[in-house]
């Protein structure tokens, strides 16, 4: 304990010693005059006054400078600070020159919605007597005539009992006590969030209850060497309001099983919520459990399995117990799984998470089918080369990874700036090794193969990613679209095949149909003009598969 109050003083000394070098962003200075600059990155919206029963609009006041009431940044370790009212009668209780009268002396409503409770708590029946006079000695009695003429309130008093006091202004004096100085600290919005950006107004921070909700303990976080960006990746103070974390974030975490290490974090609900907080959402009614959630779960199903898991699931979608809303058990199938092609197609649907499987399928319930693992193990990809499928399962894999992307994205990633050559491509590909290229029955595999001897007459082979300039690409599921590194059209081909180069002399041989029929011996382009078999495709058009 004595350890982490030590830490926590050097982060706050170190923080209050130190300015942002280079600003990436809005800066705040906390020990600087308040301007609009200084406010406005986190406060969109100060035109009026959010202070129940006061009005105030700061566009009235726009051509006074906002150090003029606000003396030192609001924002403190001890919470907002706001305008005294002393700031306010620097002008409103102020006479100037011959002009008679102030705001102030117009009415009190003018700036309070209710002037009747405007009498402060202090003010008792007996305040007038002994304890108003204690008051005026300790604070001077400037601030009583805000409030208070004393020709009428006070004068008329004091002649009968002849106090020993000294006289009364008649008229508030435009005093305000000077702040206490603040630290020289700036805070650079742009830059990572750290504590030390934190801390000087944030001093319990360490432990946080949210509402009766949520127990944070920063502690706990920063033990386990945590950055606070990790959970912060912006600051979190904006100008449309504090940004809280969600459940969702927290769940990067928790529940989220490493591999052979077990769990990152608990997913015990009693770790950050408190024992009298209700778990189940108010919009969780019988109706929303027994027949309305499933678009809930088809719009965030990731929110879902926050607290779901399949278990909890199956039990009714499986007709293992009643409905919430006391409907007799049922089967609930999905209506797409009643067509014909569902078996053929809910493996690529799958891995491209379309659906919501997770609710009624597990582990068991796929390997009825499946010999594979399913899904696979957190270690599958490192350890999934050694595995042997069963007799007359070779053709498992090919259920859900039908077009080889999920492969080649990684089998492929170590080779795209290789030379293409037999001694690259045949270790893993023995069907390229058949002589002539032209008779593998693989036509991708055979377009490739056709190239392994191109160095003879171009001086050095070529490399794959001269003619799939589009390797790298990848989009948002982490594997390229329509194939695994998005091939090329045949138009690319003959960039070479029947063009000449600078010196007239042909690149490479077999223009346009000729091309073709190099590997489409059947077919309206081949030589003895048969028709081509119905799986015949040109090789090329769309890249290798």
């Amino acid at each position: 304990m004595l350890a982490a109050v030590f830490c926590l003083a050097v982060m706050i000394l170190v923080a209050v010693a130190t300015r942002v070098p280079a600003a990436t962003g809005p800066v705040i200075d906390i020990g600087a005059p308040v301007t609009t600059e200084q406010c406005s990155p986190c406060h969109a919206q100060i035109a009026d006054s959010q202070t129940p029963g006061l009005r105030f609009r700061h566009a009235a006041h726009i051509v006074v400078a906002c150090a003029t009431c606000h003396v030192r940044m609001p924002h403190g370790p001890e919470g907002t600070e706001r305008p005294l009212m002393q700031s306010c009668f620097g002008c409103h209780g102020q006479y100037h020159a011959e002009v008679a009268g102030t705001v102030a002396r117009d009415g009190c409503d003018v700036c309070h919605t209710d002037p009747s409770a405007l009498r402060p708590d202090g003010h008792t029946a007996q305040w007038e007597l002994a304890p108003h006079a204690e008051e005026a000695r300790r604070e001077g009695t400037n601030t009583c005539v805000m409030c208070h003429a004393a020709p009428v309130d006070c004068d008329t008093c004091h002649r009968e009992l002849v106090p020993e006091v000294a006289r009364i202004n008649p008229v508030y004096l435009p005093l305000l006590p000077a702040p206490e100085p603040r630290p020289e600290l700036s805070i650079d919005l742009g830059a990572p969030v750290s504590a030390g950006q934190c801390l000087y107004c944030h001093r319990d921070i360490d432990r946080f209850v949210a509402e009766g909700r949520i127990i944070f303990v920063h502690q706990v976080h920063l033990e386990r060497d945590y950055q606070c960006a990790s959970c912060h990746p912006s600051t979190p103070h904006t100008p449309t309001g504090t940004r809280v974390n969600t459940m969702a974030d927290c769940y990067r975490c928790h529940s989220l099983n490493h591999a052979g290490q077990g769990l990152v974090a608990t997913e015990e609900c009693i770790a950050c919520h408190t024992p009298a907080f209700d778990l189940k959402p108010v919009a969780h009614t019988p109706a929303f459990e027994a027949r309305d959630h499933g678009g809930a779960v088809a719009e965030d199903e990731a929110y879902c399995t926050l607290c779901h898991k399949s278990p909890f699931c199956v039990a009714c979608h499986r007709a293992q117990r009643p409905l919430a809303d006391g409907s007799p058990p049922r089967w609930i199938v999905p209506e797409d799984h009643t067509d014909a092609v569902w078996l053929s197609q809910h493996g690529p649907r799958f891995l491209d998470r379309a659906g919501t499987c997770w609710a009624c399928h597990d582990s068991p319930s796929c390997e009825r089918c499946h010999q594979t693992p399913m899904p696979h193990p957190g270690e599958w990809l490192r350890s999934h080369a050694a595995y042997e499928p069963p007799d007359g399962m070779e053709s498992d894999c090919s259920v859900c990874h039908k077009d080889r992307e999920w492969c080649q994205d990684c089998h492929h990633e170590q080779v795209q700036r290789l030379d293409l050559v037999e001694a690259n491509c045949v270790p893993c590909h023995d069907e390229m090794s058949q002589k002539p290229a032209t008779s593998i029955r693989h036509k991708a595999f055979a377009e490739h193969a056709v190239h392994f001897e191109v160095a003879e007459s171009k001086g050095r082979p070529y490399r794959c990613y001269e003619c799939h300039a589009t390797w790298a690409i990848r989009p948002d599921n982490g594997h390229a679209a329509g194939g695994a590194q998005i091939g090329h059209d045949l138009r690319l081909c003959y960039d070479c095949h029947g063009a000449l180069d600078i010196r007239s002399t042909l690149i490479a041989p077999y223009r346009g149909a000729e091309l073709c029929a190099r590997c489409h011996t059947k077919g309206p382009s081949a030589r003895d003009g048969s028709a081509a078999p119905e799986d015949a495709s040109p090789a090329g058009i769309g890249g290798p598969r």
